[in-house]
């Protein structure tokens, strides 16, 4: 079949074309994700440990130089004392239900802060002054959820290891060789930077596969920005037939 997923999914992607590369006829990625610690930290750490001291201090690359104010939104929903480590920090607040009406009121205010966050960055052409809130229940959710597999890598290792510090993708690329690839990432994603593209197709060519098609587009993360949709538009509606099972390569 073909496998086509962005962003989370194109870490699930990968991960299922890795465990059963004989099902996978053409593997299709937007955004691309490979669920290393230094993929979650560009979005999720930033400056954060020296923001109280220096709103503006610049230590390491990361999502936070491009959105200043939305960064500023969400590390100061972060307990000072969490920000040394904002993934330990965030799963430590979401490991337990709350106890008090002030502690839910405090894990609403992260779990807002973090999806307020990742919609900011993922549009080139979203307001930055906007504050737009999300849903209660949506947040404590989806935050929660994105926080548990980002604390723990993702789960990628083998049966289900947890290793935040996992390369797993990477180190197991060779059993993509045979698969057609077909990228699409925007040159602006500061949710997924495009140096993990970049990395996945290096990779999946020094593995020996010559059937990568990466295209950079002018866009940022969202899938709904118009030269990466048209892209994916016309990839998926130039795919082959899907082969049968019984005819398929085993």
């Amino acid at each position: 079949m073909h496998v086509f997923g962005g962003s989370w999914g194109s870490t699930l992607a990968l991960a299922y074309a890795i465990a059963k590369p004989a099902t996978v006829q053409t593997l299709i990625l937007r955004g691309v994700f490979l669920c290393r610690r230094v993929d979650v930290d560009y979005f999720f750490q930033g400056n954060a440990a020296e923001f109280a001291i220096d709103a503006l201090a610049m230590p390491v690359p990361g999502s936070y130089l491009d959105f200043p104010m939305a960064w500023r939104r969400f590390v100061e929903a972060i307990p000072l004392e969490d920000r040394d480590d904002v993934v330990k920090g965030l799963a430590k607040a979401f490991a337990g239900p709350p106890q008090t009406d002030a502690d839910r009121a405090r894990l609403v205010k992260v779990a807002k802060a973090c999806m307020a966050w990742e919609s900011s960055v993922s549009r080139l052409n979203r307001d930055e002054d906007r504050n737009d809130q999300p849903n209660e229940k949506y947040a404590l959710t989806a935050a929660r959820i994105m926080v548990h597999y980002m604390i723990n890598g993702g789960f990628l290792g083998a049966n289900g290891e947890v290793n935040r510090d996992n390369n797993y993708i990477l180190d197991h690329i060779a059993r993509l060789k045979d698969i057609p690839v077909k990228i699409v990432h925007g040159r602006y994603d500061r949710v997924c930077h495009l140096y993990q593209a970049e990395a996945l197709v290096r990779a999946l060519r020094s593995a020996g596969n010559n059937t990568v098609n990466y295209f950079i587009t002018s866009a940022g993360h969202s899938s709904f920005d118009p030269e990466t949709d048209s892209r994916l538009r016309t990839i998926m509606n130039e795919l082959p037939l899907m082969t049968p099972p019984e005819r398929a390569s085993l």
